[in-house]
């Protein structure tokens, strides 16, 4: 059988019969039935007529096209083998087209029979086969897609790319359900016998049992074919190479010599050409047409008059030149475009820049994403062009530069779009601290007034101050905690928070001189009652600078100097070192204060102490455990005295010895009530 083209029981076409044939035929029929043996007579008539065994053939060839679609061509690209798909289908729709007319015939003939078993069994056949027919031609016809890219044709590269490179290849063997169509057997016959011509290559495959050929012996079998069969051999000897019926096979004592190996890369770069310049044409035809438009609008080529973009003069060059170009003509073409857009836009509209540079950004990253997509077709195409695959050397460093040039691009977009943005965001705080500035402002002039009214009475009310002071600080301490969150949002941005930072103690700092002096007026008349609310109102002005999410209940640093976690790295040499100065200002000032509760709390370790002693009945000033000879600290440690030999020990260092013997581990003499559950915890 072949795969198209076929003569079932030696006839290709059929015709439905016209009027005069049906009418010769019913003669004929009615003179086979008025003779006295007719049955016998009129069966092999019908069956000559209709020509029987053509059924037969039609449904050997149905069965058999169905099964090898469903086994080779239903699970694969939709691209591949678009000419044996398109022939195959061209041969069922021409088979269905015979057998309606068969079935009409039959038709006609069995009114004129009214009941005939065989007419009956024929058309039930012949419809079966059509309807076999009609189940499998839509799962063909869906997997079939015309090519319409020239870089897509896999076979049409394949074949090109091997008609040069000339390589051995190995015939595996073909399974049988191949071999029964004639064009696959034909083929595997030629190169069997190539092999069986050559009686040194005879005694190899006795030995090896390996039938190998160059692809220009296989592409002769081709070329012996009618020219408007080419297609179709070419998509069998691919789907063959795709089964891997055929395979790249390498001899150990075949090699290449090195003009004849410059001599295939020279040929196989030329033939190879067209599809990497299809490639280009198609996949960054949307950048080459904004290429036009910007020229025609703002002229990108400064060695041209704008409007005169050549896109055809452009594509004939060095694809390592012409990606370069295309590159370089685009960003030429967006930098002006931009420059434009942003020359119109006011300095105040921030919003509207955020929206042009995220076009051009996106417009870069269209750009990056085309090139990576080149970069990974290469990579595919390069199991075309093996063992010679380095040829696209030169062009795949030219893409992964031209990935560094758009990334580069890529991030001074980037970096202007965020100096915008911190920009935005540096005004938008700035505004919002300035307004907080005068909440406080506007407070502390309250507190002035009404402070001021009390102090200037002969016999102030301390309470009444304590409860205006009181008042105050919460409101501040409210307004803070609103910096305090704000600036937090801020804190991964790169907005200038330093300034900010120092815009708000520089503020207080003037403030806290004007007003500490309010109260100080009293302390001259009466500085021992008013010794707390002094204290209060230092306070209150000395952490208003600090920047607190809550003053009194923070546990870590104000925000003011808890600067190393995200803006440190933004400061400058001088402001780092005006900050560093002003913490060591701030831990001298904790600890003068750390100092004053050190020597209070040494007092009190020392009476703690003494009255232990006292209680212990121990007199020395530096007592050692009897155990482990460490000095006793009897203001910390618990401790144990004998009554008898005065020795006395760590709690923990007895314990154990207690608790058994419940003795002086020195002189043995038993003094502790086993009772008292002195050990049980």
């Amino acid at each position: 059988m072949l795969f198209f083209d076929n003569k079932f029981d030696n006839i290709r076409e059929l015709k439905a019969y016209n009027k005069s044939e049906i009418l010769k035929t019913k003669e004929e029929i009615s003179n086979i039935q008025s003779q006295t043996e007719k049955s016998t007579e009129l069966k092999d008539y019908l069956e000559n007529k209709f020509r029987f065994h053509l059924l037969d053939e039609y449904s050997n060839y149905v069965l058999e096209i169905i099964s090898f679609i469903q086994q080779y061509l239903i699970d694969i690209p939709k691209e591949n083998y678009i000419i044996l798909k398109s022939d195959i289908i061209e041969e069922l729709n021409f088979i269905s087209r015979n057998l309606g007319n068969l079935i009409s015939n039959a038709g006609s003939i069995k009114r004129h029979l009214k009941q005939n078993s065989f007419l009956n069994n024929y058309i039930i056949l012949a419809k079966k086969i059509t309807n076999d027919i009609n189940d499998i031609l839509p799962d063909l016809k869906k997997n079939l897609a015309p090519i319409e890219k020239e870089y897509k044709n896999e076979r049409e590269i394949w074949i090109r790319a091997n008609k040069v490179k000339n390589l051995n290849f190995k015939l595996n063997k073909i399974p049988n359900d191949l071999l029964l169509w004639e064009e696959i057997k034909a083929l595997n016959v030629f190169l069997i016998s190539l092999v069986e011509a050559d009686s040194k290559r005879k005694t190899k495959l006795k030995k090896e049992q390996t039938y190998s050929f160059h692809f220009d012996e296989l592409y002769q079998f081709i070329l012996s074919k009618e020219k408007q069969k080419l297609d179709f051999y070419h998509d069998i000897i691919y789907f063959l190479y795709k089964k891997e019926f055929f395979e790249e096979f390498e001899k150990e004592e075949e090699f290449i010599n090195v003009l004849e190996r410059k001599e295939v890369i020279k040929s196989l770069k030329n033939e190879m050409k067209s599809f990497i310049l299809s490639y280009i044409s198609e996949n960054f035809n949307v950048i080459l047409k904004e290429i036009s438009e910007l020229d025609k609008e703002y002229g990108i080529d400064e060695t041209q008059q704008k409007g005169k973009f050549n896109r055809e003069a452009l594509l004939k060059e060095k694809f390592t030149d012409l990606l370069s170009k295309i590159v370089n003509l685009y960003f030429n073409g967006l930098d002006k475009k931009f420059q434009s857009m942003i020359s119109t836009v006011d300095d105040k509209e921030t919003d509207e820049f955020v929206k042009i540079i995220d076009t051009f950004y996106s417009k870069i990253d269209l750009l990056s994403a085309l090139i990576d997509k080149f970069d990974s077709w290469l990579l595919s195409f390069d199991k075309f062009l093996k063992p010679y695959e380095n040829i696209t050397n030169s062009l795949k460093k030219t893409l992964s530069s031209l990935s560094s040039e758009i990334y580069r691009r890529k991030e001074e977009y980037a970096n202007y779009l965020m100096s915008i943005k911190d920009e935005s965001l540096r005004i938008e705080v700035r505004n919002l601290v300035d307004k907080k500035l005068s909440q406080v402002n506007k407070i502390i002039s309250s507190y002035e007034d009404e402070t001021s009214l009390i102090i200037r009475e002969e016999l102030p009310q301390l309470r009444k101050v304590r409860d205006i002071i009181k008042n105050y600080k919460q409101q501040i301490e409210v307004i803070k905690e609103d910096v305090y969150n704000a600036l937090g949002k801020y804190k991964d941005s790169n907005v200038d928070m330093y300034n900010i930072i120092r815009y708000w103690e520089k503020n207080f700092n003037r403030k806290k001189q004007q007003v500490t002096f309010l109260l100080s007026i009293l302390v001259n008349k009466i500085f021992r009652s008013f010794k707390d609310l002094i204290d209060e109102e230092s306070i209150l002005f000395a952490e208003i600078t600090e920047i607190t999410k809550q003053a009194e209940n923070f546990e870590g640093l104000p925000f003011n100097f808890a600067l190393s976690a995200f803006l440190a790295e933004r400061l400058t040499e001088g402001e780092l070192k005006e900050r560093i100065g002003e913490i060591e200002a701030k831990i001298n000032q904790l600890n003068t204060s750390l100092g004053l509760y050190q020597v209070e709390k040494a007092k009190l370790d020392e009476i703690l102490s003494n009255k232990v002693k006292i209680r212990a009945g121990v007199s020395a000033s530096n007592v050692q455990c009897t155990v482990c000879h460490k000095n006793i600290d009897f203001s910390r440690n618990q401790v144990i005295t004998c009554p008898f030999c005065g020795s006395t020990y760590h709690y923990l260092c007895v314990a154990d010895w207690l608790s058994r013997y419940n003795s002086c581990p020195m002189c043995q003499n038993q003094f502790l009530d086993p009772n008292l559950g002195l050990f049980e915890s």
